[in-house]
Parts: structure tokens; sequence; C-alpha cells
């Protein structure tokens, strides 16, 4: 099964739910951290193009059965069982998974630590925290959402 995490969201933790990698380096501050993912994410695109695949999911169709009852001169039909569920399509990035790796070590590679057990900050006392670890030099607790 694949991880779908992608690195640029790194930061921008938002909505996102489960596991947000936290991107850390000590003296660095969170625009030059986006900034670096940034640069990570682009040269991972040029170096390991996408390749989008399609997964065909077949549905299911039973017609079922029917039952027709007859009432003095009144025939009353129902069908029983009738089911379908249509067909569906997924696409993916087939090398989705390696570019995220790519991203990693590119990072790694600029003296950052990434850490992958990470949430996003949900409040604002967590944002603060985070960004006085941050100043500390020590690794946030949470993803904080990059400046816009």
């Amino acid at each position: 099964m694949r991880k779908p995490f992608l690195l640029a969201v790194v930061i921008l933790a938002g909505c996102q739910t489960g596991p947000t990698p936290i991107v850390f380096k000590p003296g660095v501050d969170l625009r030059s951290t986006v900034a670096a993912v940034d640069q990570c994410k682009i040269a991972s695109f040029r170096d390991i193009p996408q390749s989008i695949a399609t997964d065909y999911h077949p549905g299911y169709s039973n017609p079922g059965t029917v039952q027709c009852n007859t009432y003095g001169t009144v025939v009353s039909c129902n069908t029983i069982g009738a089911v379908n569920i249509p067909g569906s399509t997924t696409t993916y990035d087939v090398n989705q998974g390696l570019r995220d790796r790519y991203i990693v070590r590119c990072l790694e590679a600029k003296g950052f630590g990434v850490k992958f057990d990470g949430r996003a900050c949900a409040t604002q006392s967590e944002v603060n925290q985070a960004m006085k670890d941050r100043a500390n030099g020590q690794f946030p607790k949470c993803a904080v959402r990059a400046p816009s």
C-alpha cells in the first residue's frame, strides 16, 4: 500500500489528518525551512517525473429475482435482491513514494531533520510552543503552518 504524504505540505499542516512530517534545523527560521522544502520538491519533480497510473475497480450487478403473487384477479410483482454498484477508477502517481524519499534525502543533505510521527499544531498555544522550541534549537512537537 502506498503512503500518500506530500512533503510540500510538511509545514503547511492545514486540515491534514494523521502523521504530519516535521522538518527542522537548528537556527533556521520557518520561511527558510519552507524554501528548502520547496527546492527539494522541485528537484524531485525534475529528477523523478510523474508516472500516472489508473486502477480499475469493477462494480457488481445482480438483477435480483422477480417474485409475483396473485391476489384474486390482481397480480403483484416485486424485484427482490437487486444490486447495482458501478465500477470506479482511481489514479495515482507510481513515482510518489520514490519522490518522497528523494525529498527526505535532499533535506537531510541540507542538514534538516525530518520526523514522521508528528502532527499538525491544533491550537495557537501549540503553535507558540512549537515556535519557542524552534527558537531554542529543539525539534518542535507539532508542525506549524507556514507564514503566508
